[in-house]
């Protein structure tokens, strides 16, 4: 099995469905670091569909 690598890009510059792709495949890895990435993807989805912060 593959590793599913992260674009090479900051988190704004991710397409929706990159961010969908990262949420979806990462929301649920434990690691600190990965789970501040996925947080921020989720932010970022968030931002764009104009819904309250979490």
């Amino acid at each position: 099995m593959t590793e599913q690598r992260w674009p090479d890009k900051p988190v704004p510059e991710y397409t929706d469905t990159e961010l969908a792709t990262a949420i979806e495949r990462h929301q649920d890895d434990t690691d600190p670091v990965t789970q501040s990435i996925v947080q921020s993807c989720i932010r970022e989805w968030e931002r764009r569909r104009g819904l309250p912060r979490s």
